[in-house]
């Protein structure tokens, strides 16, 4: 699996995976008419067995400082053809042969600016700065997943710890238990 090309990626991977999500990153999705591709950032699905739906998260991070660039930037990452090809990819990887596809394209924005984050919503992409992306899901997952993990502890003690793979996970559950975080 290819690593993360930033610390803001690596948060979105490990935050996926411990929503039990089978995790891509730098996905291969399409290739540029002049050569070169284009690869999405992460990537996570998981088949949600009541409904039999596919749920299919298409995260891109970054900033949103650059106005109708970044916007018309965002529109080629979010395509129809690039979203199409993930869903298609993990339909053949997890063997989902239903019609129901949840699809949620989100941008993760380390710096913005107003006007170009509505635009990106315009486009029908949730937009989430860094800083309420990390405290309301982030944070929310770490809770829930500590609250019931997979399997039961045999330390003594209330202190639960997070997958060693989740090492961005554990430094802000660290900080939040230390009351370093708000």
């Amino acid at each position: 699996m290819p690593f993360a090309q930033n610390w803001v990626e690596e948060l979105v991977a490990e935050w996926l995976q411990l929503e039990g999500y089978l995790v891509e990153v730098g996905l291969p999705v399409s290739v540029a008419k002049a050569g070169g591709r284009y690869a999405a950032d992460i990537v996570g699905a998981r088949i949600k067995k009541k409904g039999n739906i596919l749920d299919v998260f298409h995260i891109e991070c970054g900033q949103l400082s650059g106005g109708q660039q970044s916007v018309n930037s965002l529109q080629k990452k979010f395509s129809p053809s690039n979203c199409a090809n993930i869903e298609n990819y993990f339909k053949q990887r997890l063997g989902f042969a239903g019609m129901n596809v949840n699809y949620h394209k989100i941008y993760v924005a380390s710096f913005w600016s107003k006007p170009t984050m509505q635009g990106a919503r315009n486009l029908g992409i949730n937009v989430r700065p860094l800083p309420d992306f990390i405290r309301k899901e982030v944070m929310q997952t770490i809770q829930r997943w500590k609250a019931n993990p997979p399997q039961q502890p045999r330390t003594i003690g209330r202190h639960i710890t997070l997958p060693e793979s989740c090492w961005l996970l554990q430094l802000i559950d660290y900080l939040r238990n230390k009351s370093l975080l708000k």
